[in-house]
Formats: C-alpha cells, sequence, structure tokens
C-alpha cells in the first residue's frame, strides 16, 4: 500500500484556486415605483429600446433590453426600455431578471423563449408567462392576446 498523495492534500480545491467568480458588486435593474391600483405592468423582452414599438427578442433573460409597459382599462398608459442589466452575467441572469420582474410589480411577461429557473420563479410568483413569436412588436403582442384593444 503506498502513502497519501502529497499532490492532493487534505481535500478541497487547493488555496489558489478560490471558489469561483463573484462579482463584488450585485446587479441591479431599473427601480421602478410599483404599478397604482387597476394597472397592468408587463415586461417584455426586445430587441431594441423603442418601448411599444419595440421587436421581442429571441431569448429573455439575455434580451439587449428589458422593456416595461403599463396597461388601465385595455389601453396602454406608460412604456419605458431599459438596456438589460443581467444580459452579460456570466451566469444567473434568469434569476436575476426574474427577482427584478417580481421587484416592480409586475404581473405578466412577453417573450419568446423562457429559460427554467426564470419560468419557475415567476410562476411560482404569480406573474403569467405569454410566449409570442420573435420578431413581432410588442404592440402587435399585445393586440393579438387582447390585453389592448387599442394601441393608445
Amino acid at each position: 500500500m503506498r502513502g497519501p498523495r502529497r499532490d492532493r492534500g487534505a481535500g478541497g480545491p487547493p488555496s489558489w484556486a478560490g471558489r469561483g467568480w463573484r462579482s463584488t458588486v450585485p446587479i441591479e435593474g431599473p427601480q421602478l415605483a410599483p404599478p397604482p391600483p387597476n394597472v397592468l405592468r408587463i415586461v417584455a423582452a426586445t430587441m431594441d429600446g423603442r418601448g411599444a414599438e419595440s421587436v421581442i427578442s429571441q431569448r429573455f433573460a439575455r434580451a439587449p433590453f428589458l422593456t416595461v409597459i403599463d396597461i388601465a382599462d385595455s389601453r396602454i398608459v406608460y412604456t419605458r426600455s431599459f438596456p438589460n442589466p443581467f444580459a452579460g452575467l456570466p451566469h444567473g441572469a434568469g434569476m436575476a431578471a426574474a427577482q427584478w420582474i417580481i421587484s416592480i410589480g409586475a404581473k405578466a411577461v412577453l417573450g419568446a423563449r423562457f429559460g427554467p429557473n426564470l419560468g419557475m420563479v415567476l410562476q411560482q410568483a404569480g406573474v403569467a408567462i405569454h410566449t409570442v413569436p420573435p420578431g413581432i412588436r410588442v404592440l402587435d403582442a399585445l393586440l393579438n392576446l387582447r390585453i389592448i384593444r387599442t394601441p393608445y
């Protein structure tokens, strides 16, 4: 029988290996006040920052922009697009995006594809998930889903 291997140490990774990449600054999305009563807030994953005229992205959590739409009485009352702060994360973009969506009071999301973590968290929080084709305008998606009746 041989003696203990000297290249392995007492177990675990070597002291120089660290514990993986971690950001020292938490990534947060834009701060928004909760929507007023009787207003439905929707977040869409979009390719550009043109508000309701933006085009739906192929992916949700890593989309270039996130567009927030507030709807009252089946009409759009507010839209704003933000560059997606979660798109460049090495991992955990879906979880971070889901936490932000819940924190701003959104009750629904629009997107072409949703990752398993994002979908699970949003579903557990009671956020409606609407799958729409990529490349369609946000405005057309809302009209097709009958969430709005008229554009503005």
